[in-house]
């Protein structure tokens, strides 16, 4: 669980990049709210719909280590 302290906006200085993603656009008000969390959550899901089902009991690490190697092994035989 992320601490308290991370999740407020004081962390990150002006002119700051961060990598988020938009979670809502207030045209009324002109703001735009972005989210890590969110943007961390929906790579994940990526990932496991493209190496793999979270019902077939292999962890997210599993799945893309198991990617990882088969990147390693055809990089290997295409040398």
């Amino acid at each position: 669980m992320t601490a308290r302290a991370e999740q407020r906006p004081e962390r990150f200085a002006v002119g700051d990049k961060v990598h988020a993603r938009v979670t809502q656009i207030d045209k009324a008000t002109r703001r735009v709210s972005v989210s890590v969390k969110a943007l961390e959550m929906a790579e994940e899901k990526d990932a496991v719909e493209q190496y793999g089902s979270s019902d077939s009991g292999a962890s997210l690490g599993d799945i893309l280590g198991a990617a990882l190697k088969k990147q390693e092994a055809t990089k290997k035989d295409g040398e």
